[in-house]
Parts: structure tokens; C-alpha cells; sequence
């Protein structure tokens, strides 16, 4: 049997390693050099990472676009330049607060719209990662990135550690809403741990171990494409349709104006992306099998 040359793979990252480092691994077990994943987790996170394989790398842009759910837990009292618990110690504050206003860490929480990008993150800075000019000791001054969270709770309160669950949108540091957190509640913090729980619809409890996955069996873990994408809106061309866009031209098809349109064949594999304006269908990705 041939092994498929492109899909989706679901994996709950474990501590300690890094979203390259998963990538690395299913290199070697699938074959596949072309691997890509819907958003970095650092070594101290765990959690739901979307990796894209073969051609389906190109379709990432659209995962990283979900709103994305987190549990994690702060511990106050101490901040780091890295913003969790593998940095040095930047600052204290005593006391800790004994207890936590709910109701108004929430209310400011879900009226944030931007967040502090921290030092140590992979944004770029002239082509450098802006975690390896802060090791260098550059000092960085990083614009706030828009931000929006859809949903906030605080789990548990045993001082000095505070649990949250939240769902934010794309791009958003949670090391930094921690940060934000201590700060309304009048203390510092850094983050413990952090989980990612779900991408858009998708949860991690559909997620693979790593360790679970070999050369023999990879493909069984496997993700149908069109529950992944189950957000955008979804197109079944017939071939001549489906040529047409191929070599670049444009469809008649009658529908709303959509700036994303997956393009499925019967099988359920996506062939591209297209969309559509004033019932005209516009190629954009064509992912050739």
C-alpha cells in the first residue's frame, strides 16, 4: 500500500522539546521532508500542535488563523526576563495578594486589545530571532500585537499560584497575559505551565503522543482535511472546473464574495484554494497531487 504524500497530524506535544523538534521526529517516521505545524510551543509547553504534511504545508496560514485555548498557571510574587519559569528572577513583589477579585481581573481581561510581544519570542528583529538578540543582552523594545480574548476563567487560586483557562486570538503570547494578570491583581508574575487545549474547533483530547506514532502506523493518525478546515467554506469542483483554476483561470460560480474557499475532491483531499468574487471563482493555492 502507498503511503499518502500529504495530511495532517494532530500531536500533544510533551515538556521539554521544542515544535522543530516534533517536526524532526516525524521526518524520520514518515518519510516526509516537508512538515510544518500551526504555531510555535515553547520547550516548557504542552499541548495540541497541528503539524501540516507534504503540500498541506501551504494551508498552515489558515490554522494559525483559529483562535487558540490555553490552561495555564502563573505563580506571583516574581517576574523573569523570559516571562516563565526558565528565566532569571527581574523583580519581586511582596506581599501576595491573599485573595484574587475574580470579577475584575476577568472584566479586565477580556477588555484587553493589545499585549506586550516578549524579549524572549521568535519574532524577527532584522532577520534574528528577537530570543537570540535578548541572550546576546540587546535590549528590545517590541511593539504591543493586537490581541482579543474571547473567553477567560480562573480555575484556582492557592497563592502563590493562580490557574486560568482562556481562548485568545492568533499571535497572542500567554506569557504575557500572565504578566498583565499579576498586574491588575497589584503583583508580578511569571508562567509555570502552559497547555494548549484547542486550535479553532479542534481539541487536544483528538491528539496523538508522539511516542505513539511509527514508520508503520503514521498514516493510520491521519486528520480528514475536511474537518479540519470544517471553518471555510468547502467546494467540490468537477475536473473541468478544477483544470480551469489549475492553469490559472477563472470559474463562473454564483455564491457569496469569500476570500477563503478550500477546494476538496470526492476523496477528501484539498486540491487548493480559491475565492470568490462577484460570482467569479479566483485560483490562489493549487496544491497539485
Amino acid at each position: 500500500m502507498t503511503q499518502p504524500d500529504r495530511g495532517f497530524i494532530l500531536i500533544n506535544k510533551p515538556e521539554g522539546i521544542t515544535s522543530f523538534d516534533v517536526i524532526r521526529s516525524l521526518r524520520r517516521k514518515t518519510g516526509i521532508r516537508q512538515i510544518g505545524h500551526s504555531g510555535t510551543l515553547d520547550p516548557l509547553a504542552t499541548g495540541l500542535l497541528i503539524c501540516a504534511l507534504g503540500p498541506y504545508t501551504r494551508l498552515c496560514r489558515y490554522i494559525e488563523a483559529c483562535d487558540k485555548s490555553y490552561i495555564a498557571t502563573i505563580k506571583f510574587g516574581e517576574k523573569t526576563d523570559t516571562g516563565d519559569r526558565e528565566g532569571k528572577v527581574t523583580g519581586e513583589s511582596a506581599p501576595i495578594p491573599e485573595h484574587i477579585d475574580v470579577e475584575a481581573v476577568s472584566r479586565e481581561v477580556l477588555a484587553i486589545t493589545e499585549l506586550e510581544v516578549p524579549a524572549y519570542s521568535a519574532v524577527k528583529i532584522q532577520g534574528k530571532p528577537a530570543y537570540a538578540l535578548a541572550r546576546q543582552g540587546v535590549s528590545l523594545e517590541l511593539a504591543k500585537r493586537p490581541t482579543r480574548v474571547s473567553c477567560f476563567k480562573i480555575l484556582e487560586y492557592k497563592a502563590p499560584f493562580l490557574s486560568f483557562a482562556c481562548t485568545v486570538s492568533k499571535g497572542t503570547y500567554i506569557r504575557s497575559l500572565g504578566e498583565f494578570i499579576a498586574s491588575v491583581a497589584g503583583s508580578v508574575a511569571h508562567t509555570v505551565s502552559l497547555c494548549r487545549t484547542a486550535i479553532g474547533g479542534v481539541a487536544l483530547e483528538e491528539a496523538i503522543a508522539l511516542d505513539d506514532l511509527s514508520p508503520d502506523n503514521w498514516s493510520g493518525a491521519l486528520y480528514p482535511a475536511t474537518k479540519l478546515l470544517a471553518n471555510y467554506e468547502a467546494l467540490l469542483p468537477n475536473e473541468d472546473e478544477l483544470a480551469m483554476l489549475r492553469n490559472g483561470r477563472t470559474v463562473a460560480m454564483a455564491g457569496p464574495d469569500n476570500s477563503v474557499i478550500m477546494l476538496f475532491g470526492n476523496n477528501g483531499v484539498v486540491l487548493g484554494v480559491a475565492q470568490r468574487q462577484s460570482d467569479i471563482l479566483y485560483p490562489k493555492i493549487n496544491l497539485k497531487q
